[in-house]
């Protein structure tokens, strides 16, 4: 992760190493990215970047960090207007990254880069999602959690990895086809939908 010294710079600063970052994974595959054209394009020396990051690798942990931290804001205040439904959260996690990607369409290109390095994918879990344990136990603290089966955030957690794998194939199909926005939407509600209520029919659940 980048450094103390990084943190405390001003945010104007932060905004144009962020922005330069982005800049470079747009322009080519995490693999090919130049740390040289990121210092050139954020206006900073070689030794000035790694005063803030090890490479870019940790480059790349601020700017999901970045998300991350918004993204949870947005969680908590979906499930505080929405009474704890879970899933009504994970579609908006959704369309949080639609509304992301639309606002800047560079953005698609920037995240097929990223995720093109296998380390890149596994860290926020798009080969299957298995969330964190200090994710989980955040999420299931700010459900409603009335309205499940399970009394434990152990519990929790294997329906999390199945939503939240369910989100990322959904945004993964996006970044690469977003012609089909209307397909995925749709695709990602029915498999919240079996999640939600399961797949058998109502007496077979009874003789199981």
């Amino acid at each position: 992760m980048p450094t103390e010294r990084f943190y405390r710079l001003p945010e104007t600063k932060k905004q144009a190493i962020r922005e330069a970052a982005l800049k470079e994974f747009a322009r080519v595959p995490f693999d090919k990215a130049s740390i040289n054209q990121i210092i050139h394009n954020a206006d900073i020396s070689r030794g000035s970047f790694y005063t803030y990051f090890v490479d870019k690798q940790d480059v790349v942990d601020f700017l999901l960090k970045d998300q991350f931290e918004e993204l949870q804001k947005l969680c908590k205040k979906e499930l505080d207007s929405n009474g704890g439904d879970y899933f009504a959260m994970v579609e908006r996690m959704f369309e949080f990254f639609v509304e992301k990607l639309c606002t800047n369409p560079e953005m698609v290109t920037v995240a097929r880069n990223i995720f093109s390095n296998k380390e890149n994918i596994e860290l926020v879990g798009m080969s299957g999602w298995p969330a964190p344990d200090c994710e989980v136990k955040w999420m299931y603290e700010n459900l409603e959690r009335s309205r499940f089966r399970f009394e434990k955030a152990e519990d929790f957690s294997a329906l999390a990895i199945l939503a939240m794998s369910s989100l990322a194939v959904s945004l993964k199909q996006y970044y690469e086809s977003p012609e089909q926005l209307e397909s995925i939407r749709r695709t990602l509600k029915k498999s919240l939908d079996i999640l939600k209520y399961g797949s058998y029919r109502q007496e077979q659940q009874i003789l199981i």
